[in-house]
């Protein structure tokens, strides 16, 4: 049935093979959701994927959202091939969502779009991602989060706060944390879920074999630089200088940081200092490079090299 519900009360309910038609994820956490694509693809046969899993990456141009939401329609009007049900991703909702205002010339889209939501396909899935707020003024903002399960991705709300959450995720780790350790992972990511999770993964991996997580293991992963300047990377992207980026990942890949822990340093870059007319195409980038790292969807220096140039312009 509609409604909100917690990213940990939809992994249960996918546990337990129940699935809903239609599905919005909102909020801050990007790993979050490319986390909940990730077990909505998963639930599908890797050899079957390919005929019952459609990813469709919103356009920029109005006229080419109007025909993306016709073609994801038909796409779950379609029956899945050997499989109980197809899933439709759309990435970047919220331009999907803008181009259905009846002022822009939408509203034989934002019909169609509401007698779908009335009366979805019972084998199919439709998950709408959205990388920023939606317009709750838009009648098809409302109409998405009345007919469809609401997933609020924010851990740290989700949690209580950083330090909540930095224990809930050692405990599920198997590994103990000291408080101290808590406290300073939480002041080092000031609120910035992306860097919260990357500076735990480190820690966790320091204090690999050692079966708790403390202070002074914070400490010196959290001042321990990959290269010589562990924000060079960013700051290259930053100027659009594609070459001197692709040096300092490689730099950082030789020295064996995790590429996922790469990609988070780039996500927080994003949000944090990109100008806000490029963050939405942005964030979608490092979007879709976390889904297809974490599916095998390519070579990881392949898929770092190709967002990096990506955000060079």
């Amino acid at each position: 049935m509609p409604g909100r519900v917690t990213p940990r009360s939809l992994e249960q309910q996918l546990l337990a093979g129940r699935v809903d038609p239609v599905y919005l994820l909102t909020g801050p956490d990007e790993d979050l959701k490319s986390h909940i694509v990730t077990q909505f693809v998963g639930s599908i046969d890797e050899d079957l994927r390919a005929f019952n899993v459609d990813r469709i990456h919103v356009a920029d141009a109005k006229v080419e959202q109007r025909k993306q939401l016709w073609t994801l329609l038909d796409l779950c009007r379609t029956l899945p091939m050997v499989a109980p049900r197809r899933f439709v991703v759309v990435l970047s909702a919220h331009k999907l969502i803008g181009a259905m205002r009846d002022a822009d010339g939408g509203s034989a889209e934002l019909a169609a779009f509401e007698s779908y939501l009335k009366a979805p396909q019972p084998h199919a899935t439709l998950v709408f991602v959205t990388f920023g707020d939606l317009d709750r003024r838009v009648k098809a903002s409302m109409l998405l989060e009345k007919y469809a399960v609401v997933v609020d991705c924010d851990a740290l709300a989700g949690a209580g706060n950083a330090i909540a959450w930095a224990k809930a995720e050692a405990a599920s780790e198997g590994v103990r944390i000291e408080a101290a350790a808590a406290g300073l992972l939480a002041t080092l990511a000031g609120g910035d879920i992306t860097r919260l999770r990357a500076e735990f993964e480190r820690a966790l991996l320091f204090a690999s074999g050692d079966g708790i997580i403390t202070e002074a293991a914070v400490r010196e992963i959290a001042s321990a630089p990959t290269t010589q300047d562990a924000w060079a990377m960013t700051n290259a992207i930053e100027r659009g200088a594609a070459g001197a980026a692709l040096w300092e990942l490689a730099l950082k890949l030789e020295a064996g940081e995790a590429p996922l822990m790469i990609l988070g340093q780039i996500a927080w870059f994003v949000r944090q200092k990109m100008t806000p007319a490029r963050v939405p195409t942005a964030v979608e980038a490092v979007f879709r490079t976390d889904v297809a790292l974490k599916t095998s969807g390519g070579e990881p220096r392949v898929l770092l090299e190709r967002l990096v140039i990506e955000l060079c312009g």
